[in-house]
């Protein structure tokens, strides 16, 4: 007997949980191997007489409000919190933060600081959320992500003393350096390399690795010093390597490579003023289609729509929206508790997903 698309996904998803689900809807297209580089080009007029409502004002169904919108779809955002942004959340002087127990705290930064409690930082290759930048004109800063003048530390290693990121950095490629040179020269990679090949893999570990002649690793200038240079014949003195055992230590090696994380680069990008700007320029753009302080209670179809129950929390009074689709962006977590009538099996699929992700 044939089965559905849905419905195949949600055995595979209750048999081998969200990585395997998420394989099968990547191999059927439904989901993106990538992350999204480029905007929708949606037809302009194809929404026109069609209705959206959208679960959640975070980035995500701001973007699909107003892309949809674009193409002449009415959309209605239902939002929770009493402010748009979702994860992307600044905190500044006067905010006021309840928790889920009740309690309540006020923050009493002094004008003009904040914090991002949320997302902190725009990578370069994200250039859809930085083409939203541009539409909107949100001005941007340079976020400095990593400093070799910074410094790590870890209780179990070096004896607790901070180690200076650029020595990490430079010490472990010195090491490693001597490590792979001393193999070339004990003939461990001649089925690897030609005797041509040796001679420029070690003349390149050399300066890669600043190695002293005979191969070896004692420290570089470019790891700093003890002790400055100065005018004339004063050189300074360069600061003693840290042992290849200490920058062994998963803790140690971890930072040396964080900046390589694609995501996680250098030098990044932020919003002047806090990362909410951008938030707050898609909440000006979209204006009375976001509906604040609307807490959804029921998800449910309609006919060949939906209608969604939510609670005013500034009446505490029951109110409903229907549409043509409907889409949701409300966090995994939130969407097992709210009552609804999905398709048969998405709940217990909804807590498989839990069980495998960070919410």
């Amino acid at each position: 007997m044939p089965i559905t698309r849905r419905e195949w996904i949600t055995r595979v998803g209750a048999a081998g949980g969200i990585g395997a689900a998420q394989l099968v809807m990547r191999g059927l297209g439904i989901t993106p191997a990538h992350a999204q580089t480029t905007l929708p080009r949606l037809p302009a007029g194809s929404g026109k007489g069609k209705s959206v409502v959208i679960l959640g004002a975070g980035m995500a169904g701001m973007a699909a409000a107003h892309e949809l919108g674009k193409a002449g779809y009415a959309c209605t955002i239902l939002e929770a919190r009493e402010r748009v942004g979702g994860k992307n959340w600044t905190v500044r002087g006067g905010d006021t933060v309840t928790f889920a127990d009740g309690r309540t705290q006020t923050c009493r930064f002094d004008e003009g600081q904040y914090f991002n409690a949320g997302a902190g930082r725009i990578p370069s290759h994200h250039s859809a959320l930085l083409g939203y930048c541009r539409e909107f004109s949100v001005a941007l800063e340079v976020e400095v992500n990593s400093n070799h003048n910074a410094a790590i530390q870890n209780d179990a290693a070096n004896g607790g003393h901070p180690i200076q990121l650029r020595q990490a950095f430079n010490d472990t490629r010195g090491f490693v350096s001597e490590l792979l040179a001393k193999a070339i020269n004990q003939h461990a990679l001649d089925a690897e390399l030609t005797a041509h090949d040796q001679e420029r893999m070690i003349a390149f570990l050399t300066q890669y690795g600043d190695l002293r002649p005979d191969l070896s690793y004692g420290g570089s200038s470019r790891s700093g010093y003890t002790s400055l240079p100065g005018a004339a014949d004063d050189a300074g003195t360069v600061a003693p390597p840290i042992s290849l055992r200490t920058m062994l230590d998963a803790d140690m090696w971890h930072s040396v490579m964080f900046d390589e994380i694609l995501v996680m680069q250098s030098t990044m990008l932020q919003p002047v003023n806090g990362m909410d700007q951008i938030a707050r320029a898609f909440h000006r753009q979209l204006g009375d289609v976001v509906r604040t302080q609307a807490e959804v209670t029921h998800i449910g179809r309609a006919g060949q729509g939906v209608n969604i129950t939510y609670r005013d929390r500034r009446t505490n009074t029951p109110q409903a929206v229907s549409a043509d689709f409907c889409i949701c962006t409300i966090p995994l977590a939130v969407l097992s508790s709210i009552p609804s009538d999905f398709f048969c099996g998405c709940r217990p699929l909804c807590k498989s997903f839990l069980t495998h992700i960070d919410v």
